[in-house]
């Protein structure tokens, strides 16, 4: 079945039309789409008003950096979907790093947008509390390695294999983007366990050099948890001068998904994590959307601890600083006493 020349341009000009809603800056939108297609002005004015068609590799370009799906602007509706995934094989860092370079593109536009927002419903700790603390990021990558067979060795020799500048400074890059982005994170009362539970079975096995390397990811834990719960105190992050808002919500109800919403403007996408690292996405607009009715309607569930709740906010974080204070009492004792122990949680 051929389409009309007619049609294309009707497609074209819903486009169009669709990202000026997005940017709500003509100017900008126009630098923009210039610089990505490298054609003058003029040129893309011509596109803009329908007066020159765009050709394949130009709508591919557009669709990609404004994470809009072909099959949404051409109508089709299918029940498959499609997601970008990533293999991850940590016998070859590179491979990591280029995971993380890609994951700080995507969240380094989405900051610079306007209107923009996160969310996060927290089976575990959010990825990016844990990169201001370099030996307890390590550590999640590490364990996470070895769970997957990548690495069989102690978690001193992982550091040494994989960690370097290049590496240091991605962490650096992705901390300083997530601080700009307003974000709304979903916990549980569980949230903090499993890198608990991760760190006292990788002491009472073996992997830890010492008992001072584990007692340091310890410690770093307690630094986390003071920050997250300064930042809900607050209700804003506080490493810019600008204020950028940070909603905490407890629920009383386990989380079934692990997910990342990203929202700019009126463009959804949806990141599922995997196996505490690695993740896949999807801009399909329909899983999108219903995943974020999912995540509102467990919003309206759960509770509003930050910037408000100071009992139950205090209630929360002193329960996660006791249970991190329990595991370093432990970790002293069999330091001290040269013997292991049953595990903690």
């Amino acid at each position: 079945m051929s389409i009309s020349k007619n049609s294309i341009s009707n497609l074209q000009h819903d486009l169009f039309d669709r990202l000026k809603n997005i940017t709500k800056d003509n100017a900008y939108l126009m630098d923009v789409l210039s610089n990505l297609l490298n054609i003058s002005s003029d040129a893309m004015y011509r596109r803009m008003r329908g007066e020159k068609l765009l050709n394949l590799e130009e709508l591919i370009k557009i669709c990609l950096h404004f994470n809009i799906s072909l099959d949404e602007i051409i109508g089709i509706k299918k029940q498959s979907l499609q997601f970008n995934y990533v293999p991850l094989d940590l016998r070859e860092p590179e491979i990591y790093k280029l995971y993380m370079k890609s994951l700080l593109n995507s969240f380094s536009d989405l900051s610079k947008a306007d209107d923009k927002e996160v969310f996060y419903t927290a089976v575990d700790i959010p990825m990016f509390h844990f990169l201001p603390y370099v030996e307890l990021t390590l550590f999640k990558v590490f364990s996470w390695s070895n769970s997957t067979g990548a690495f069989q060795g102690k978690y001193g020799e992982f550091c040494n294999l994989i960690k370097d500048d290049e590496l240091l400074d991605i962490y650096k890059q992705q901390t300083a983007v997530y601080n700009a982005i307003p974000s709304v994170e979903i916990w549980t009362e569980g949230t903090f366990d499993a890198i608990l539970r991760s760190i006292d079975y990788y002491y009472q096995s073996g992997y830890f050099s010492n008992a001072d390397e584990a007692l340091l990811l310890c410690h770093q834990l307690l630094e986390m948890v003071a920050k997250i719960n300064k930042w809900s105190n607050r209700g804003f992050k506080d490493e810019l001068s600008t204020k950028i808002p940070y909603k905490l919500y407890l629920s009383d109800m386990e989380l079934e998904n692990n997910y990342v919403i990203l929202r700019r403007g009126e463009m959804i996408s949806c990141i599922i994590k995997l196996y505490t690292i690695n993740s896949m996405s999807t801009i399909d607009p329909d899983f999108c959307n219903e995943s974020m009715k999912w995540i509102s309607n467990t919003m309206k569930k759960s509770i509003l601890i930050s910037g408000g709740l100071q009992k139950e906010s205090f209630k929360f974080f002193n329960h996660l600083t006791q249970k991190i204070r329990h595991l370093i009492e432990q970790i002293e004792n069999t330091k001290k006493q040269h013997s292991s122990t049953s595990p903690l949680y």
